[in-house]
């Protein structure tokens, strides 16, 4: 019987033949299909594809074995997009969304190159016009000048003092008087100091009769010329001298309890409260020309530099020394009314602005130039200059730079418009392909990001040629002032004073619109910048950095929550900790941009232990390790995780060079007809549906390659083909997405766990198999239960054998139940004899033990 057995299994196992030679493709067509004499195989027919693919025809398929077997090849077998398109066809909203994106981004990438004309000669026509290297030279030099010429505190020949060193109301006035009214208005040609007895040096003031001015080549007059300054500028319309005030009143700040006599009685004043001066100036506070009064004008044109100087005493004492003289008044206000005592500067000044107009004929440009003093009512003085200029005509240059700006503004403005044209015509695309209303259609039809981003560019670019053409009109109000106020410098009038208020204030209104203009200008690069960003993303490796942003924006966008909480709470905790010790983090605002210099590298160590090194350190070290080492490290691998994963994307993506490449190859396909342009694609669908579009992307008609040759004029059948697959790897990406690296080591391990577990259970079969065959190998004959079981004992049928096993098998089943019944009911009986012994040990101990009267 073993022998029996052992021949069985070793026939199921041999019955594969050996493989000696794999047949050819050619061979499988043209092989018969035999069936050997004597087996017991079916037939099964193949067939070979044009493609070469091996196919299994079910029909004739009888053995179910057999058939079980095709289907699990054919459920193992791998499908391509290639495969789907020629059986199934692809949906035509799949498709002619696929040809919409390529359009799309085929027109995005053909606008870089327009889009970085447009930037160029914004750049080119920006630079011309504002010529801010110019600019940035005069009015540094007035500045520095100012900051370091204009001085006070005389010892000799020098100046211990100067605008930033002025604290108080007499100082002040000696800077002006001392300082920069003799810097403005120069008396003379000036020499060098004279030098000390230890130099031995030669002594300018020692020689007799220096000049004082001098006529060179040229000139119309000697030098220094009136109103001159800084040899090559000239003061227009004199200095004028202005301030802001706060008008007092009960504002005094008081403990409830005092008495409101007893506190006037204590004051002997009142309060003037002014927010003016609280922290160093800004632009703005400089910027601002509202509100101002107490007017008053030096005019060299008129007066010498003794009584300038004396107008300049005059304002100081409120006129009282000259009135005790019987000298006239030189100071219009002081001398206004019952205010002929009171001194131009008084505890209600808040802020005193001396401005003046300076005209530079190298570069053709003026300057407004405003010297501000703000008084807090802590008692210091911030000083703080500031310079507005502007150019006569910026297109009074050499004729090559002229030539130039004029062909980037032609550019620029032809691109704006270009861009204009192109969103109003898909606006109206938008609009005659939708059934709904106006507001509808464009909303769920036209309006996207990029779509915002044109009209950002448009409008921003707009308002700057308008903010343009108002600094121009502003300036031109000065050029049709400036002859009259010549004429009024060279021959004074009583018209003189009323001249120079009006030049004054068109000074104002050019400073402003040129401020405006630049400001509006600087916002259109950022816009332009966005648009690049849009033509990046035409091209793979060009969108890495929009794809990365992206990617991340998720984590980013939940980043940023913490960060930002974080980050305000350590605002708040440094706008208390040091805001009364340092002006950086005085305020909100402040304490915000420190602390964002702070965190990458710009802080000022030294200032900020004027609250405690100790103390300092603390907070200082606490931030640099939550912001800088936590924070913006989380925040850069955040992002170059994203980058990671964006960069494997675009590993084998086209370079910009090769699809500029592929671009111009299919342009000469298509000149030698061997390829369709994909708008002429587009077009044939839009005649189909009478130009609705929307209707033509929701339709789930099948498309093939037959119908896609036989409807597109001249579309070859490879071009079908190739953009059907297109379509179907677009919409898989669509789909599904991109897997990650980590959600690939997932899925592998996943699969791995699967076949791991699908393994186990294969081996475990295998295992029971061969111990079921290795048992039936060791029966030895019949008579034992299990062989009787499955193959019947002698004079028995099967169906007796096993009902007699079964008898057999409860018999003695019942037996072996009945005996472990019996040795139970005997274990429980000895168990509860035990119990009831201990149980009469307890009563015993229990009783001896009340008798003997201890306490349980």
């Amino acid at each position: 019987m073993r022998a029996s057995a052992s021949l069985r299994r070793n026939s199921y196992r041999g019955s594969a033949l050996p493989v000696t030679q794999q047949p050819s493709v050619a061979s499988l067509r043209s092989l018969p299909s035999e069936k050997p004499e004597g087996s017991s195989l079916k037939n099964l027919e193949t067939l070979v594809t044009e493609n070469g693919v091996l196919e299994f025809p079910e029909t004739d398929m009888e053995d179910d074995a057999l058939q079980a077997a095709v289907q699990t090849m054919k459920r193992h077998k791998t499908i391509t997009f290639e495969d789907i398109a020629l059986s199934e066809g692809v949906k035509q909203s799949v498709y002619l969304d696929y040809l919409k994106w390529e359009i799309d981004t085929e027109s995005a990438f053909l606008e870089l190159p327009l889009t970085i004309v447009v930037l160029i000669s914004f750049a080119m026509l920006a630079m011309n016009i504002l010529h801010q290297e110019q600019l940035y030279t005069m009015e540094t030099a007035i500045e520095r000048d100012i900051i370091e010429n204009a001085n006070f505190a005389w010892s000799g020949h020098f100046g211990h003092k100067g605008i930033l060193q002025v604290h108080s109301i007499a100082d002040f006035w000696s800077w002006m008087r001392l300082g920069f009214l003799g810097l403005v208005v120069k008396p003379g040609w000036l020499y060098s100091e004279p030098a000390p007895d230890i130099l031995g040096g030669p002594d300018m003031t020692s020689r007799p009769d220096m000049p004082t001015a001098w006529l060179f080549n040229g000139y119309e007059r000697p030098a220094p010329v009136a109103n001159e300054y800084l040899h090559y500028a000239k003061v227009i319309s004199g200095i004028r001298m202005r301030q802001s005030v706060s008008g007092a009143g009960d504002f005094c700040v008081l403990p409830s309890l005092l008495d409101p006599a007893l506190l006037s009685q204590w004051l002997a004043k009142p309060c003037f409260p002014s927010d003016l001066g609280l922290l160093s100036p800004e632009v703005h506070e400089a910027e601002n020309f509202l509100g101002l009064q107490r007017e008053e004008f030096l005019f060299p044109d008129l007066f010498t530099i003794q009584e300038l100087t004396q107008q300049v005493l005059d304002m100081e004492d409120g006129c009282a020394y000259s009135n005790a003289t019987g000298n006239a008044c030189r100071c219009e206000w002081c001398s206004a009314g019952a205010q002929s005592l009171r001194p131009w500067i008084d505890e209600e000044t808040s802020r005193v602005e001396i401005s003046m107009v300076v005209y530079n004929a190298q570069y053709g440009s003026y300057t407004y130039v405003s010297v501000n003093f703000m008084f807090n009512r802590g008692g210091h003085i911030h000083s703080f200059i500031h310079c507005l200029s502007a150019f006569v005509d910026p297109f009074l240059r050499p004729g090559p730079e002229l030539a130039l700006t004029l062909v980037a503004a032609t550019l620029w403005i032809g691109a704006l418009l270009y861009a204009l044209a192109a969103e109003l015509t898909e606006i109206r695309g938008a609009i005659r392909n939708s059934n709904a209303g106006l507001r509808k259609a464009l909303w769920e039809d036209y309006v996207g990001f990029y779509n915002m981003v044109d009209w950002s560019s448009i409008i921003v670019g707009s308002l700057a040629i308008g903010y343009y053409f108002q600094s121009r009109i502003a300036a031109s109000a000065v050029n049709e002032l400036l002859p009259s106020m010549i004429d009024a410098s060279l021959k004074p009038d009583a018209n003189y004073q009323s001249t120079v208020k009006e030049f004054f204030r068109a000074a104002e209104d050019m400073s402003k619109a040129k401020k405006d203009t630049e400001l509006q200008l600087m916002f259109y690069p950022l816009i332009i910048m966005m648009r690049l960003f849009r033509s990046f993303e035409a091209q793979p490796r060009l969108a890495l950095v929009s794809a990365t942003l992206k990617t991340a924006a998720p984590d980013l966008g939940h980043f940023f929550m913490i960060f930002l909480c974080v980050y305000l709470c350590f605002v708040v905790s440094s706008l208390l900790f040091f805001g009364q010790d340092l002006e950086s983090f005085s305020t909100m605002d402040r304490a915000l941009h420190t602390s964002f210099l702070a965190m990458f590298g710009d802080w000022d160590w030294n200032a900020m232990t004027d609250v405690g090194m100790l103390r300092a350190a603390v907070w200082f070290w606490v931030f640099m390790v939550m912001m800088v080492l936590f924070m913006l490290n989380m925040l850069l691998a955040i992002i170059m995780d994203a980058y990671q994963m964006e960069k494997y994307k675009t590993s084998d993506a086209t370079t910009l060079w090769q699809q500029i490449l592929d671009m111009i190859e299919r342009r000469r396909q298509y000149i030698r007809g061997e390829r369709v342009r994909l708008t002429d694609v587009w077009k044939t669908f839009r005649r189909q549906y009478a130009g609705k579009e929307k209707a033509m992307l929701s339709s789930d008609q099948l498309l093939s390659v037959e119908y896609l040759v036989n409807t597109v004029t001249r579309m070859p059948e490879q071009q079908a083909l190739r953009t059907m697959v297109h379509s179907l790897k677009r919409d898989d990406i669509l789909t599904h997405g991109f897997m990650t690296e980590e959600q690939v080591n997932k899925h592998v391990e996943k699969t791995l766990g699967s076949m791991e577990l699908k393994i186990k259970a294969i081996l475990e079969d295998v295992e029971f198999i061969n111990d079921k065959l290795d048992f039936f190998d060791r029966l030895l004959a019949p008579g034992d239960a299990e062989y009787d079981f499955y193959f019947g004992a002698d004079g028995q049928s099967h169906d007796q054998a096993s009902r007699l096993w079964i008898y057999n098998s409860i018999t003695a089943f019942s037996e072996e139940l009945q005996q472990n019944f019996v040795r139970g009911i005997q274990r429980i009986g000895t168990w509860q004899d035990e119990f009831e012994c201990e149980s009469r040990s307890s009563d015993l101990k229990i009783a001896r033990s009340v008798d003997l009267g201890w306490d349980l």
